[in-house]
C-alpha cells in the first residue's frame, strides 16, 4: 500500500481529492494524513514518512515549493495539484512525479498512480540491492567494517575507519579518507546517512556526514565547528548541536 499525504490549504479541495482516491485508488493508495498550511505540512511529512504528497501549489502563505526547500532529505515522491498551469515548469524543475490539474479527472489521477506504483516498485527492489552492495565485508566479532562504493568508473571498497567525512552534492557524494583521497559516488548523501548512522557516522550539517571516530575537537566560534583528523574544519548545524554534544558528553 503506497502511503499518501495530502496537502492543500482548501478544505473542499482536500475533501475531494480524499474522496477520489477512497472511491477509486484504495488499493493503492491509503491516505495518511493531511495538511492545510505550511507549518502542518513539514510536520506531517517528517512524522508520517509518506511514500507520497499531493502538493497543491498555491497555498494562501506561500507555495508548495516553499515545502520542499524546508524538507532536508526527500525521500517521497511530489504529485502538485494546482488549478494554474503556469507552475508547471517550476513544479517539473523540482523533480515531480506527476501534475494534475484541478478539476482533478480520474484518467488523470489513474495516469500518476500507474506511474507511482510502478516507480516505488523499482525504487524499493534497488533500495534491497543496494543494502547488499553498499554495506559488505564482516569482521571476526561480526560487525560491518567495510563500504562498497559504486561511481561512474566502477566501484571502490573503502574501510569504515579510512571514511573522515562525507559532503552531499546534488545526486552525488564526496567520500573523504584519511589518505586524502576524495571518492565521488554516484548516491546522495541520504543514502550514506540511511546507511552509516548506526556505524558512528552523525550528520552534522545538511551536506556533511562525519565518523565520530576522526574528530579532534569542537569549537564555539563561528556558530560553532568541528575539526576532524585532515584538519578539515566542517560547520555544525545550530538544531544539531544538541545532538552532536550528547553523543561526546552524555
Amino acid at each position: 500500500m503506497i502511503k499518501a499525504v495530502i496537502v492543500d490549504d482548501e478544505n473542499d479541495a482536500r475533501f475531494l481529492l480524499r474522496n477520489l482516491i477512497e472511491q477509486h485508488f484504495s488499493e493503492q493508495l491509503e491516505v495518511a494524513g493531511e495538511a492545510a498550511n505550511i507549518t502542518d505540512a513539514v510536520q506531517a511529512i517528517h512524522t508520517l514518512q509518506p511514500d507520497v504528497v499531493f502538493l497543491d501549489i498555491q497555498l494562501r502563505e506561500g507555495t508548495g515549493f516553499d515545502i520542499l526547500q524546508k524538507i532536508e532529505n526527500k525521500n517521497f515522491e511530489v504529485v502538485f495539484v494546482t488549478a494554474y498551469d503556469e507552475y508547471a515548469i517550476k513544479a517539473f524543475a523540482f523533480s515531480a512525479l506527476g501534475y494534475l490539474m484541478k478539476p482533478i479527472k480520474i484518467r488523470e489521477m489513474k495516469k500518476v498512480v500507474e506511474q507511482l506504483a510502478e516507480k516505488i516498485s523499482l525504487l524499493k527492489a534497488s533500495s534491497e540491492k543496494r543494502l547488499k552492495v553498499l554495506v559488505d565485508g564482516f569482521g571476526e566479532d561480526r560487525t560491518i567494517n567495510k563500504l562498497v562504493v559504486p561511481h561512474l568508473g566502477g566501484f571502490d571498497v573503502i574501510a569504515l575507519g579510512e571514511i573522515v567525512r562525507l559532503e552531499g552534492d546534488a545526486n552525488y557524494t564526496h567520500i573523504h579518507l584519511l589518505s586524502e583521497k576524495r571518492i565521488t559516488a554516484s548516491r546522495s548523501l541520504g543514502t550514506y546517512e540511511a546507511l552509516l548512522l548506526d556505524f558512528g557516522f552523525f550528520r552534522i550539517h545538511q551536506s556533511t556526514i562525519i565518523n565520530l571516530s576522526h574528530v579532534r575537537a569542537y569549537h564555539r566560534e563561528g556558530g560553532g565547528y568541528v575539526e576532524l583528523a585532515d584538519g578539515h574544519q566542517a560547520k555544525l548545524s545550530r538544531h544539531r548541536k544538541a545532538d552532536f554534544m550528547q553523543r561526546f558528553l552524555g
